[in-house]
């Protein structure tokens, strides 16, 4: 997981449009700007001109259907077949129209024209996307401006605003490996979260996991089933919650139901029994935004439990749970 977290985290994606045909000089301008692109920091995916786009319908179907994807945020379209003359640079906003960013246009008495042609373009993209964002930010914390003197004369008072942020409701579906270090597991549970989001990086967090397999203890004296379900409530932060890759820490407390089904050889008599305890779990993990609204969660998780449950097979202790168990957690999240 360590090693993950040091993996490039994109904040912006971005659509390279190829026109219908492709000549060499098209493919060279192409991968130099996937390739300047990729190193700034942005995701790229390709996107394909149709014939019907380019000769009949124009530019507004491929604008249309860019729209609509979530996750794209700007487009280049490189301009020419044969030999390609310019590339547009376009922004989309958050209301998913186009914009016009540049149209920029290679040199053609240098070294590298292509590569020089690319980096000009990540350069117009990104000085672009920031302006997008600060805009963005200012219009949701609007800064007072200080009383002064207008055009005509008059002084104006400004009025301050409040900053608030925005809650969040999402819920979480997935499934859990469980083991205890001492003979018991592992054991595959079905798992369910809902998060509250309270701050930018700070979620509360209700899970509960249970009615999955129950390993079988094996012994000479007989053999015992155990079945584990649990619900917890705590807090998780979530570092870079807006990025692709966002490692996280949470720790919780709750109860869990140990179901101990005992089963002995002849003339030893087998016993079934339930135990309730308190459970505090603790996890590291990564989430990975697929999209705006949905995300993919990994974590690892040790949990102890409080009394914790021996099993004994003719007064002697075979295996244990709780003290401690380990989880392995993957969940796939929505946010509406």
């Amino acid at each position: 997981m360590l090693l993950m977290f040091t993996a490039p985290a994109f904040a912006h994606t971005v659509a390279l449009l190829r026109p219908p045909s492709h000549s060499p000089s098209t493919t060279e301008i192409l991968a130099r700007l996937r390739g300047e692109l990729l190193s700034v920091g942005f995701e790229v995916v390709f996107r394909d001109h149709l014939e019907s786009e380019a000769t009949v319908m124009g530019a507004e179907v491929w604008q249309h259907a860019l729209a609509e994807e979530d996750e794209v945020d700007a487009a280049i379209d490189v301009v020419g077949e044969v030999a390609p003359f310019a590339v547009d640079v376009w922004i989309i906003d958050s209301a998913r129209e186009f914009h016009l960013a540049a149209r920029v246009t290679p040199e053609t008495k240098v070294e590298n024209a292509s590569k020089r042609l690319a980096i000009q373009a990540s350069e117009v993209l990104r000085a672009r996307l920031f302006e997008t964002h600060l805009a963005a930010r200012d219009r949701r914390y609007p800064v007072a401006p200080s009383t002064g003197a207008t055009a005509g004369g008059a002084a104006v008072k400004a009025e301050t605003e409040t900053r608030t942020e925005p809650r969040q409701l999402g819920f979480e579906l997935g499934a859990a490996v469980l083991a205890s270090v001492d003979r018991v597991g592992p054991a595959l549970l079905p798992i369910g979260r809902l998060d509250f989001a309270v701050g930018p990086e700070v979620l509360l967090q209700a899970t509960v996991a249970g009615f999955g397999t129950q390993p079988v203890i094996e012994t000479s004296a007989g053999n015992a089933r155990v079945g584990t379900e649990y619900a917890l409530f705590g807090t998780c932060y979530r570092m870079n919650r807006n990025r692709w890759l966002n490692p996280l820490a949470a720790i919780s407390a709750g109860a869990v139901r140990t179901s101990v089904e005992g089963r002995a050889e002849s003339p030893r008599v087998g016993h079934s029994v339930a135990q309730w305890s308190f459970l505090l779990d603790a996890s590291l993990g990564a989430a990975f935004d697929l999209t705006r609204h949905y995300s993919v969660a990994l974590a690892a998780h040790a949990q102890l439990a409080e009394p914790y449950v021996a099993i004994r097979f003719a007064e002697q202790r075979v295996a244990s749970a709780g003290r401690p168990n380990l989880l392995l957690s993957l969940t796939l999240g929505a946010w509406p």
